[in-house]
């Protein structure tokens, strides 16, 4: 393959998985025929290695952290509900010094009333925000074997290009550390 089709397949493959931008776009953008991204995309496994991407540490964590602010957010914007009697809330029937009837609302002063709802979670919200910082803070602080693999080739093909010798000794520790880690 010539280098500008490599260039513009490997521009191809991150404006698909990563900008998550559609066949059609990328034909246009790169100027090639949407058969030819449709083949790409097919060959190169586009659409698994884009739904892996979905489901990246990383992009978990962004999700719980979406997911808590907006609920605190409604939490804290919500407008406080007092708890009135129905019967005040209903007008009534006044009469007045010449014996004619009217309706009347009654006056009360709502801050006399508990608060029913207010900017402060339900028991089933304060379950909800324990759950979501319980998961960000195990997906913060736990590594798992995928993450120390490929930690592992970055820095054998890191000292591969200083020291190809020394690489071939570290992969046979790194491949142990990773068999201990299985364990």
């Amino acid at each position: 393959m010539a280098v500008k089709k490599q260039v513009e397949r490997d521009l191809a493959k991150i404006l698909f998985v990563n900008e998550g931008a559609n066949q059609k776009e990328i034909a246009a953008r790169l100027d090639v025929s949407e058969k030819t991204i449709g083949k790409w995309v097919k060959d190169g496994e586009w659409e698994k290695l884009k739904v892996s991407m979905l489901v990246t540490k990383d992009n978990q964590l962004t999700a719980l952290y979406r997911q808590l602010e907006n609920l605190n957010t409604e939490i804290s914007t919500r407008p406080i509900v007092r708890d009135i009697p129905t019967k005040l809330l209903s007008p009534i029937k006044v009469r007045d010094a010449d014996g004619g009837e009217r309706l009347e609302m009654p006056v009360y002063n709502a801050e006399d009333f508990p608060i029913k709802i207010g900017n402060f979670p339900t028991s089933k919200e304060a379950d909800m925000i324990s759950k979501l910082t319980t998961a960000i803070k195990r997906l913060e602080t736990e590594t798992n074997i995928g993450e120390t693999v490929e930690v592992s080739k970055q820095l054998i093909q890191f000292v591969r290009s200083i020291d190809a010798p020394f690489s071939n000794q570290l992969l046979k520790y790194c491949d142990l550390f990773i068999q201990d880690k299985m364990k």
